[in-house]
């Protein structure tokens, strides 16, 4: 597996890793296509997921591994961008599976739409409860929507985000030259990642299920649930001044902005 320039970087972000990280890891060594090198970022673990990492690199998988203090899941995913080898970047997260066919499927996906610089997937959504919950395409009809250039970004803004981290794949130099995660972002670094790739490449996606996202019991408090609302209407706020967005959209967005803090002054108080 070792290889100087892997066709796929399969990048991994963690944090207090130690109860599923193994698991992740092996969905990704257990891939029927076998060109890859797993890049890991640990957030500031303090538990064994740097243990058992290490144990995976002594065995001799391609392992790449890099710890920083804790600083957030979107300087961790700009890392591993950095620390990549491969042309194209795979998104699994530490307690998430790939299923095994995952790279297999990218694969034929660039093979077929060479004119694509970012794809994704569908998923299945389980729980420790349930091996199924639904699947992440249930909530979204794909095929009426737009995913050339710009109209890709049009569509995440109308439709919510229609994409799941866990099956994303997209092109390393246009990450590394264009498009950066934005670090200010606690919760929505991943939707503005992907409304801001969408300025610089068409879309593609597959409706088969390339991988599994863990739904845990924990449930979001209202501070979190507060602070995403604050960072998706600075998101919007942010795309006001988008070159790729005409006077007519911009204006919908800054519709979208009102109704948020509309919403956000009158919210119940507890």
């Amino acid at each position: 597996m070792k290889n100087q320039e892997p066709f796929f970087s399969v990048i991994i972000c963690c944090f207090n890793s130690e109860e599923f990280i193994k698991e992740t890891i092996d969905s990704v060594i257990n891939q029927t296509f076998k060109d890859w090198e797993i890049v890991v970022v640990d957030d500031g673990s303090s538990d064994e997921t740097s243990k058992i990492i290490h144990d995976y690199i002594s065995k001799g998988v391609d392992i790449n591994y890099f710890y920083q203090e804790n600083r957030g899941f979107a300087k961790a995913r700009n890392e591993c961008i950095e620390l990549a080898k491969g042309k194209w970047i795979v998104i699994i997260d530490h307690d998430d599976i790939c299923l095994p066919k995952r790279l297999e499927i990218h694969r034929n996906q660039i093979l077929t739409n060479p004119d694509c610089g970012f794809f994704f997937g569908n998923t299945i959504h389980f729980s420790s409860d349930s091996p199924e919950l639904k699947k992440h395409f249930d909530n979204f009809n794909l095929e009426e929507l737009e995913l050339t250039q710009v109209r890709v970004s049009k569509s995440l803004i109308n439709s919510g985000c229609f994409i799941d981290s866990e099956s994303v794949m997209f092109n390393k130099e246009i990450a590394k030259n264009s498009v950066k995660f934005n670090e200010s972002f606690k919760y929505i670094a991943d939707y503005d990642f992907f409304i801001r790739m969408g300025f610089h490449t068409n879309f593609s996606f597959t409706k088969e299920v390339v991988s599994k996202w863990r739904v845990h019991k924990s449930q979001a408090t209202e501070n979190m649930r507060l602070t995403y609302k604050v960072e998706n209407i600075k998101l919007l706020v942010g795309l006001l001044r988008a070159k790729s967005f005409n006077y007519f959209f911009k204006m919908r967005i800054a519709f979208q902005v009102f109704k948020s803090l509309f919403r956000l002054v009158l919210r119940p108080r507890s």
